[in-house]
């Protein structure tokens, strides 16, 4: 149960940004990373920020009394056609109404598929975890490959084309050893693109949770 919890449950340290409020924007009016190229993106990313990276767990069993996330990171394994994987890790540190807690690492995996064109979509479908055979489609909106990344996912699209509220995601990615980072005016710029809403959350990034040799 505890474990489940873990993989649904992210909520990492950091600063806010102003709340913002959700727009009705149609995802496909989004401007996305044009002729993006699949193989060149494939590589280890660092969560460096989001807006919610999953929906929040509303109850918790009686004696869990918070779950965090921390140094979030994921090992992309493109193809040319964008088929591939993506390993996902973090350190969960699950602390206990009586005081104690117990820190983790918590691993969940994804199948890619890139669908071509002049808006290229990536879908991943969960493979482990609670949400195992659940698709997510994402776009990269943003990235210079080599420093960072600006990735937005919507889990429910509405009938009138516009996502869900608490269903859209904002993920900021940083490559491994970037030392490049996104001014808090260029994140709210994003949000509001983005037609995103809620708070900003800068999640840490460190050396916790390595992938195994036998995984790379």
């Amino acid at each position: 149960m505890i474990r489940s919890l873990v993989i649904l449950y992210l909520s990492a340290l950091g600063f806010l940004l102003p709340v913002l409020a959700q727009g009705t924007c149609v995802i496909n009016d989004f401007e996305v990373q044009t002729n993006f190229v699949p193989e060149q993106f494939s590589g280890l990313w660092h969560l460096a920020g989001y807006n919610r990276m999953m929906r929040p767990v509303t109850r918790l069993p009686p004696r869990i009394a918070k779950i965090t996330t921390r140094y979030v990171k994921s090992l992309y394994a493109l193809g040319e056609d964008g088929r591939g994987t993506i390993r996902s890790t973090g350190q969960v540190t699950v602390t206990l109404r009586d005081g104690h807690n117990f820190t983790r690492c918590e691993d969940v995996d994804f199948s890619t598929h890139m669908e071509q064109g002049s808006r290229p979509v990536m879908d991943l479908i969960q493979t482990t975890g609670r949400r195992q055979g659940a698709l997510t489609r994402s776009h990269i909106v943003e990235t210079d490959y080599a420093n960072y990344a600006v990735r937005y996912t919507c889990e429910h699209e509405l009938p009138n084309g516009a996502c869900a509220p608490t269903k859209d995601h904002l993920w900021i990615l940083r490559k491994d050893s970037a030392q490049f980072s996104l001014t808090d005016s260029q994140i709210r710029g994003f949000m509001e693109r983005l037609c995103i809403s809620g708070a900003y959350i800068e999640s840490p990034m460190g050396p916790q949770c390595p992938f195994e040799d036998n995984q790379k």
